[in-house]
């Protein structure tokens, strides 16, 4: 079911597009599939159950709190199904964990099978997109497009959900197939340029030059011939982007949509795209109107809705969670992400680490890319690519057998 969950996305994507109808079809593959794999982590290890259902039952206390004081039903859904996308990867990382003591070599094999046919079907759908299928990336004046997504809907999402499956990819590509490692690392940026998103054009570009930097693993803080190649290209390529940025942007349909945040918010309007605003009036509601205990556990997209209307999301991951689930929920999240991406770095130095190269690159841009575009702590399109790919850790450093 994991293997082929993007399937999903990109049917429901297209009921949208093409049929004008929310089959919600992603949602009705992915939550019977994460309530299997709780069930299967209470008949493993019940501790962990317990523990993910207090996970849940933290998550979900501020929204609670709303539905009873508002009877905000539709809010409550809404946030029922952002804490489900908050839930989904900390709970197949604790699956796989307590999978691998077992059967380590199983695992191995069938995360690599999940991540490789999820970025098959991402292509597919990339290359639908480029033919013209599906959505764009941005709607511009005159009705104009830019970008595409495909039937993917979310672009954001889509692009963190690419920096995960062509992490691993160009790593499997690196280590085993070197010689397509400059078509795939081409393809990677044209996925990107595709795309058309800061999100995933600069993912893309970072990404085909940090991966084989990083499989140097326990030659990696040390000055190498392979530094030299991978870091001129980048700083050549970095300098003819600059150079060319005004051709690059008419090109993409994006100069006058840049050139007007340029003027009218300066290079921080261009980096978070108007998202600081919004982010300062979360803020504020949060400091300025909640009480303490609403602080602690949030109050939801309702709680928010009632300061705030027209817009109640910044889009920055950190301030969305903090405002909707508090500092409890933002705590568990920051956690997660922070602490896979320390065993990643603790891992991937070590001359037999199998995959935390990827998994550290990964997970490092996606930490920044929380903060910058968002869309990444609270992902459906992403969860389930990333719960599988930070599980690799579990199967890092072992000798496997073929069995």
């Amino acid at each position: 079911m994991m293997s082929v969950y993007l399937l999903a996305d990109v049917a429901a994507g297209f009921t949208v597009i093409q049929l004008g109808i929310d089959l919600k079809l992603s949602l009705l593959y992915k939550l019977p599939l994460t309530i299997l794999v709780l069930i299967l982590v209470l008949f493993m290890d019940v501790r962990y159950f317990v523990g993910l259902c207090g996970l849940l039952f933290l998550l979900l206390l501020g929204p609670v709190c709303q539905l009873i004081a508002t009877t905000n039903s539709a809010s409550f859904i809404n946030d029922f199904s952002n804490v489900y996308k908050i839930i989904m990867p900390i709970a197949i990382f604790v699956y796989f964990g307590l999978l691998s003591i077992s059967w380590k070599s199983f695992v191995a094999k069938w995360l690599e099978r999940i991540l490789i046919s999820n970025f098959s079907i991402l292509c597919f759908n990339l290359m639908l997109g480029a033919l013209g299928f599906g959505r764009s990336s941005y709607q511009l004046r005159d009705d104009e497009t830019a970008g595409s997504n495909g039937f993917i809907y979310a672009a954001n999402e889509l692009g963190a959900t690419m920096v995960v499956l062509f992490s691993f990819m160009l790593h499997v590509c690196w280590n085993y197939y070197r010689r397509w490692y400059a078509v795939l690392a081409l393809f990677t940026v044209l996925c990107g340029l595709l795309v058309a998103t800061k999100t995933a054009m600069l993912a893309a570009i970072l990404l085909v030059f940090v991966i084989p930097l990083a499989n140097e693993r326990e030659r990696f803080f040390k000055m190498t011939a392979l530094k030299l190649y991978m870091l001129v290209p980048m700083i050549v390529g970095v300098g003819v982007i600059a150079l060319l940025i005004n051709d690059l942007l008419q090109a993409l349909g994006l100069y006058d949509r840049f050139m007007w945040i340029l003027s009218q918010k300066g290079i921080l309007g261009i980096i978070l795209s108007g998202r600081d605003e919004y982010a300062r009036e979360l803020f504020v509601v949060y400091i300025d109107y909640l009480d303490f205990w609403q602080q602690a556990v949030g109050v939801g997209t309702a709680g928010i809705a009632e300061f705030l209307p027209i817009k109640y999301s910044a889009e920055i991951d950190a301030i969305d969670v903090l405002a909707y689930f508090g500092f409890l929920g933002l705590i568990i999240c920051f956690c997660f992400y922070f602490l896979t991406f320390v065993k990643a770095a603790m891992q991937f130095t070590k001359y037999n680490a199998v995959y935390s190269p990827c998994v550290v690159v990964g997970t490092f841009i996606l930490l920044f890319l929380a903060q910058l575009s968002g869309h990444v702590w609270i992902s459906g399109t992403l969860g389930i690519s990333l719960g599988c790919f930070v599980s690799l850790l579990w199967v890092d450093l072992e000798k496997r057998s073929d069995s």
